[in-house]
């Protein structure tokens, strides 16, 4: 099953107690914990397939979700409760995306980011789509080798101050990581997509799409997917 690796602390995440329908879904190739996904193969998916040139595109894509031994949960070795996302072909997409209006086949603009496992504080991450600029900024008070306190991230974009995650306290190996960023819905705008989690033993990977913000903001979460490691 999928795991992260860090110490578990009570946190507090900006926009998670925003509710969903279980018709939006962000999945990876993963084995999930059985009771953990939602998703149909009934849904219209789309795969977000990585280029040769550092770019992305989404393709229509056929998701299967079958029964698989979950070493952490069956203890009868026969036992199949957990979830195995796969796609056909050699071709693999990097996410999966269900039922989220305003997505379509096509090339995605993609943000040429260097990847971190784990935001720190500190950090200013240059995003840049097209035209549009905009930056993620990593605040905290390191208390010592091993804790962040008032930790948050904050997307700012033309004058606007969107705080998307913040924590009273944090493991410095537990801290969310930025996966993706371009123009995923086609509106010129940036789009994330972020392992929010603050949890040594979850994973939490969120989409925000910038079309669907609310006025003052930048993006709104519209999708999720929850997984714990045991």
């Amino acid at each position: 099953m999928k795991r992260k690796i860090a110490v578990l602390f009570a946190a507090t995440m900006a926009l998670s107690s925003l509710p969903f329908a279980h018709a939006s879904n962000i999945l990876e190739l993963y084995d999930y914990h059985g009771d953990e996904v939602t998703a149909s193969v009934r849904s219209a998916w789309l795969g977000l397939f990585p280029q040769k040139d550092g770019q992305f595109c989404l393709k229509p894509t056929k998701v299967s979700i079958t029964r698989v031994h979950d070493e952490i949960i069956d203890d009868d070795p026969k036992a199949k409760t957990g979830k195995r996302i796969s796609v056909p072909g050699k071709e693999k997409p990097t996410f999966l995306f269900g039922g989220i209006p305003g997505l379509k086949a096509g090339a995605v603009l993609t943000s040429r980011i260097n990847k971190k496992e784990h935001l720190q504080i500190n950090d200013q991450i240059q995003l840049n789509v097209g035209d549009n600029k905009a930056k993620l900024i990593v605040k905290g008070k390191k208390e010592d080798k091993e804790y962040y306190s008032g930790f948050s991230i904050t997307l700012e974009s033309g004058g606007i101050k969107q705080q998307l995650v913040s924590a009273q306290q944090i493991s410095i190996d537990t801290s969310p990581s930025l996966m993706w960023c371009g123009d995923l819905d086609g509106d010129g705008k940036v789009d994330l997509i972020m392992d929010t989690t603050t949890n040594y033993n979850v994973s939490d990977v969120t989409l925000f799409l910038s079309s669907k913000a609310k006025p003052g903001k930048l993006v709104k979460q519209v999708a999720h997917q929850y997984s714990t490691g045991c």
